[in-house]
């Protein structure tokens, strides 16, 4: 009797660890300067339902604010799946880290860091910039590394020594109007169209960079790697679909470019 109960609870344990073994993890991060709309866990759990369906394997959602705790978890591959705001920490995944790039957001692929000042401001290009206070959002956002790197081609000796930074991108223009800076930055179209609106100018943009990245790490197998994408690709062709991107404001995903990502991870520096 006490072999008999040895050996079911030695099967019991045994099944329990193999179902923690098919449990994926896909790390998510909204970004640092934009304010989500309400928990993640619920907002993702349409497509949560999907993705573990289509892999038959549960998926649990780890949502990672800290930019440096989210490198370094891709770096270890602690991640299956990772869903991303900021384009460099993605694209160093990539080049790097074992995981491939399978979508991008639809309405994202053309993400510019633009330089907002006043009307009457006397600065006309990038180049007036230097010895200028600028405002940005958070220095280890996307936007201000866009906007860095930008500066550094035009050999800007140590851009960051002139940056105010701010916690929202909706609040640079607050420090512009005020006299905080000579000049804002910002990645955010709603931004920019409001102060343009509100009779600012737009000094100069930089050129464009695909965030919002669905990344799968190369510990998958390419079968389920490519189910992955084909699901994600097809999510706007399907009720079940749009209700799981409209949960996380998104309204379908492109195909990852390799070109376009090579070119912008050479041009950031990464």
């Amino acid at each position: 009797m006490k072999f008999t109960s040895f050996v079911a609870m030695t099967v019991l344990a045994a099944g329990i660890n193999s179902a923690s073994a098919q449990e994926l993890v896909l790390a998510i991060n909204e970004g640092v300067t934009y304010q989500d709309g309400g928990p993640a866990s619920e907002r993702y759990k349409p497509l949560l339902q999907l993705l573990s369906k289509e892999l038959k394997q549960n998926i649990k959602l780890q949502s990672v604010d800290k930019y440096a705790v989210f490198e370094k978890g891709l770096a270890e591959g602690k991640y299956d799946l990772a869903f991303i705001h900021p384009a460099h920490v993605g694209l160093v995944a990539v080049k790097k880290n074992g995981y491939e790039g399978l979508v991008t957001a639809k309405g994202f692929t053309d993400y510019r860091a633009r330089v907002m000042v006043a009307n009457t401001s006397p600065l006309k290009s990038m180049q007036d910039l230097r010895g200028k206070k600028i405002g940005v959002p958070s220095l280890e956002s996307i936007t201000t590394v866009m906007f860095t790197a930008n500066l550094r081609e035009l050999n800007f000796p140590q851009p960051e020594k002139a940056f105010t930074a701010t916690r929202y991108q909706d609040a640079v223009p607050f420090m512009i109007e005020n006299g905080f800076v000579d000049a804002g930055v910002t990645g955010s179209g709603k931004v920019a169209q409001a102060w343009v609106a509100k009779g600012g100018r737009i000094l100069a943009e930089t050129k464009p960079v695909p965030i919002k990245q669905f990344l799968a790490s190369k510990k998958l197998s390419e079968s389920d790697r490519e189910k992955l994408k084909a699901l994600l690709l097809a999510l706007s062709e399907n009720d079940a679909g749009r209700n799981a991107l409209s949960k996380i404001s998104m309204t379908g995903f492109v195909p990852w470019n390799g070109q376009v990502m090579a070119e912008a991870t050479a041009r950031l520096g990464l």
